[in-house]
């Protein structure tokens, strides 16, 4: 597969909640905490077996409730990481979007989406807690 392709495979258009159409590329989840500015504390809290082990529904209150400024950073890595058009700018103009403009609601949107397939696997995780059968 060439680059372009490859490239081209890896892009998503979608709505927000806001009514905002957005050019989103998947990116690995990885890669952002190990380049970029991701705080320590929530590195460890997400790494965690009492984290990975947390119903879906509690993970976000206890991020935001223990971990809000910490979550707000990686969350902004993850947008900026993320974000083909518009991208993440420092002026507002017809090609860029300040942080800050975007809701909670939207950031939260482009977040999950990214996280679309560690959190299959969660909810995978989740529903098996009965023992299977032995092999």
């Amino acid at each position: 597969m060439n680059l372009k392709k490859w490239r081209e495979q890896r892009l998503h258009e979608v709505e927000l909640p806001s009514g905002l159409q957005i050019l989103i590329r998947d990116v690995d989840m990885a890669s952002i905490i190990i380049e970029g500015n991701i705080p320590n504390t929530l590195i460890e809290l997400i790494g965690s077996d009492e984290f990975q082990k947390m119903p879906e529904k509690e993970v976000g209150e206890k991020i935001l409730t223990d971990n809000k400024a910490d979550f707000n950073t990686m969350m902004r890595e993850v947008i900026k990481a993320s974000l083909v058009e518009p991208t993440i700018g420092d002026v507002a103009d017809d090609k860029h979007i300040l942080y800050s403009e975007l809701t909670f609601e939207d950031k939260m949107v482009i977040f999950n989406f990214v996280n679309r397939e560690a959190q299959a696997v969660r909810s995978f995780r989740d529903e098996s807690k009965e023992p299977g059968p032995a092999a």
